[in-house]
């Protein structure tokens, strides 16, 4: 018995730091994006739609997760998406002078939304908890068809998308890892 619970020990702490990596590739995976941005002072060819929808998810994940008192690795995951979604929208105010400025800046507020709605609310969590999920998946949309109709892929970071990839392997095994352990699957 000794044997298992050190194994579920091993696998706890496993979990905590793919999570942690997970959170802080993440959390670093849109700094080239950013760095290209500000280099070129441009954000042609990188889709505001996405990042609003990513934001939108985010904000709900973060504070769905601090509500509810999730690991920490959750939480951390949610602030660090709200933080960098919100740098975006920053500089699509800033770059994106076409369309004009200030109508990306009230989107920085948005995380008091899912805020009022989880205190007000707590019983709606279970269906904004799948807001994430689905703006993750439908993020992506707009930046493809973007993508396709410029018939270019400038303005996006291919280490940014490296790193999103790499971080959601470390992030679906570190789930992986939580349920099997907690139901002593794993192994």
């Amino acid at each position: 018995m000794d044997q298992n619970v050190e194994i579920s020990y091993k696998l706890e702490l496993l979990y905590y730091i793919l999570g942690i990596l997970s959170s802080i590739l993440f959390g670093i995976q849109y700094l080239p994006q950013m760095y290209l941005n500000f280099k070129r002072k441009s954000v042609q060819g990188f889709s505001s739609s996405g990042i609003i929808i990513k934001l939108v998810g985010a904000s709900f994940l973060f504070v769905n997760s601090w509500l509810t008192g999730e690991s920490m690795p959750i939480v951390f995951y949610g602030l660090i998406n709200v933080f960098q979604h919100t740098i975006f929208m920053f500089q699509f105010s800033i770059y994106d002078t076409i369309k004009g400025a200030t109508k990306y800046l009230p989107w920085i507020g948005f995380p008091i939304i899912p805020f009022l709605i989880g205190l007000q609310y707590p019983n709606t969590m279970f269906i904004t908890n799948s807001f994430k999920p689905i703006t993750q998946l439908l993020s992506h949309l707009p930046q493809v068809i973007l993508c396709y109709q410029s018939k270019s892929t400038t303005g996006v970071s291919l280490p940014s998308q490296y790193l999103n990839f790499i971080g959601g392997i470390a992030g679906v095994l570190s789930m992986y890892i939580k349920n099997n352990n907690n139901n002593n699957n794993l192994i």
